[in-house]
């Protein structure tokens, strides 16, 4: 059996010495007008109805996405992708990315298009992050 927290430690440590800090972040569901979402009640980003958590990633143009073993079926279903983050699963929540509905990258929002993950056994190594502009 192979030892995959040791391929973990080595992919956090090689993710955070290339790569940058990253937000990812839910939006406020209850935060548009029932029946009218165009007409925001609240903001949808409001640090009190939103969770955050900080993660170290490296950001690659979708045409390397699939030379990095990204399945070329889910890049054909999110056409609007513009770039992919391989990201090191966060210390928080490291199972639970399918949650968030943003990346902030420094000062640019960018809407989660689709999120995958490298797993072999038990273990999440990395997640590819795909965006939007």
């Amino acid at each position: 059996m192979m030892d995959y927290a040791a391929r973990l430690a080595k992919v956090k440590a090689r993710i955070r010495a290339k790569g940058r800090q990253i937000t990812l972040s839910t939006l406020d569901p209850d935060s548009a007008i029932e029946g009218k979402p165009w007409r925001s009640a609240t903001n949808p980003r409001d640090p009190e109805n939103t969770i955050r958590t900080t993660i170290s990633a490296v950001n690659i143009p979708l045409s390397s996405a699939s030379s990095l073993g990204i399945r070329s079926e889910t890049i054909e279903l999110y056409k609007n992708t513009k770039s992919v983050f391989i990201a090191e699963p966060g210390e928080d929540t490291p199972e639970d990315f399918d949650q968030y509905h943003v990346v902030i990258d420094g000062d640019q929002e960018s809407k989660i298009s689709f999120i995958e993950k490298l797993k072999p056994a038990d273990t999440t190594l990395l997640y590819y992050i795909g965006v939007e502009s």
